[in-house]
């Protein structure tokens, strides 16, 4: 059996509660903090092998003590982790979240922002899907570059979570990495920041998927397009990963032989679930999931 293979950033989150957002100048009271791993990727490969999925992850990490506490967090459900240590400090985000769940991200990228990784020829061939999000560092595009062109040679399938870095690079860059994915999933505001059209992706992808915050989820093929709408929730907490879990359980779905609406409706179930609970990494039963499909 092939992994599935994580490469993105290794970060630390503080979840910091507040009433609402000052203005600039201003002050706000913390309720309470939370420490959890996080970063994008790692937390969709959480999900996945919470899920059953056996996964890897590729990460950058510093040699403190959040190092361990990243590791450990994704050892727990089986995840195997593959580092190189390229700064004193992991990776950390403060996260601010209001009374509305909703959230705005200090980055420190510290070893996430020093890219130094090398694959060797068995992590390619013993991987059916890598799943690429974004580095706090100017040199993640030509990593991830790499990475997916030799798994692209090596046939296999690559799903890329484009992010705010990668969508606000414009589509002509943009394209030199989507010629080497199969999938791509971005959130309705990054899809308008790359300036394309689903056709644009198209040309490149075989799905590209737009989450549509409370609205749903939208996929569009070369056959059509598909829609799937919103969950609801009593009460949204924290939205901090929302589409992170949306990926998780989009591509469970995808590798367990779901059709596209399918795969639409488990990640927007997940994510739904996921809002209701602070953090990145709330995730159900996959059998509640399939009881809904």
């Amino acid at each position: 059996m092939r992994y599935v293979s994580g490469v993105g950033p290794a970060l630390v989150d503080r979840i910091c509660r507040i009433n609402r957002y000052p203005e600039r100048g201003g002050q706000a009271i913390v309720r309470e903090s939370i420490k959890q791993a996080g970063g994008a990727a790692a937390n969709t490969i959480y999900g996945l092998a919470s899920f059953g999925e056996r996964c890897r992850f590729y990460t950058t990490l510093g040699k403190d003590a959040n190092a361990d506490f990243f590791k450990s967090s994704l050892e727990k459900v089986g995840v195997s982790v593959f580092y190189w240590i390229t700064h004193p400090e992991t990776g950390e985000v403060d996260i601010y979240v209001d009374e509305d769940g909703e959230r705005t991200f200090f980055v420190h990228p510290n070893a996430s922002g020093e890219l130094k990784l090398r694959l060797e020829e068995k992590d390619y061939t013993e991987t059916k899907l890598f799943y690429l999000d974004p580095f706090p560092s100017e040199m993640s595009f030509d990593v991830h570059l790499g990475i997916a062109r030799e798994a692209r040679s090596r046939g296999c399938k690559v799903a890329l979570n484009l992010g705010y870095p990668y969508a606000s690079l414009g589509f002509d860059k943009l394209s030199e990495l989507l010629r080497y994915v199969d999938i791509a999933i971005l959130s309705e505001m990054e899809f308008s920041m790359t300036g394309a059209d689903p056709e644009d992706f198209l040309d490149y992808v075989s799905v590209l998927v737009v989450t549509l915050g409370e609205r749903g989820s939208v996929a569009y093929h070369r056959g059509g397009k598909v829609f799937s709408p919103a969950f609801k929730v009593e009460r949204v907490v924290d939205t901090t990963g929302a589409g992170d879990s949306f990926a998780a359980g989009f591509l469970k779905a995808m590798l367990s032989g779901r059709s596209l609406e399918e795969c639409l409706k488990a990640g927007n179930f997940v994510a739904s679930y996921n809002i209701q609970h602070y953090g990145a990494r709330n995730f159900p039963e996959w059998s509640e999931v399939e009881q809904i499909l």
